[in-house]
């Protein structure tokens, strides 16, 4: 989750095509096969569906930073994006969770679609407890199913073949 999230920000943070070529290409080389084939999937716009209704997060995001709906929903008004805004209305924490992507989503968010509420609510605060600001972001994006990052197909494909 480390190195994929170090990519996501690199990636959000420029719009220089060569900048971006660059940092795909960097994270392939050091990623494992399997974090590099759940990358690839989600780079290339493919994302499974909502693991966990927006609604449920926006609850225990709120019960959690202990805030009123209200200030959720302007906070995230003004940001525009309800992944960050649950990002950056959590508790800060400096923590780095060093959980490999693949293991990330395939033994704690693919289950949880079919999990009951209580499970999920437990797993998502604990995956939030143990992450930075940036990879609760991608994090959220991720379980919410609103994953996108400024890259195309061919753009993904291009730094591979370098």
């Amino acid at each position: 989750m480390k190195l994929f999230t170090e990519l996501y920000v690199e990636l959000d943070q420029t719009n220089k095509t060569n900048e971006k070529i660059e940092a795909l290409r960097f994270y392939f080389e050091q990623a494992s096969a399997a974090n590099a084939a759940w990358a690839f999937y989600f780079l290339s716009g493919r994302k499974p569906r909502q693991i966990v209704p927006s609604k449920k997060l926006r609850e225990w995001a709120i019960e959690q930073a202990g805030i009123p709906e209200w200030l959720y929903l302007e906070s995230r008004d003004t940001v525009g994006d309800s992944a960050e805004t649950i990002a950056l209305l959590l508790p800060n924490n400096a923590t780095v969770d060093e959980t490999p992507l693949h293991e990330l989503v395939e033994k704690e968010l693919l289950p949880l679609r079919k999990s009951a509420e209580e499970i999920q609510k437990d797993a998502v605060i604990d995956a939030w407890s143990r992450m930075n600001y940036s990879q609760r972001l991608v994090y959220n994006k991720l379980i919410s199913g609103s994953f996108r990052v400024g890259v195309s197909q061919q753009l993904v494909l291009r730094a591979l073949s370098q």
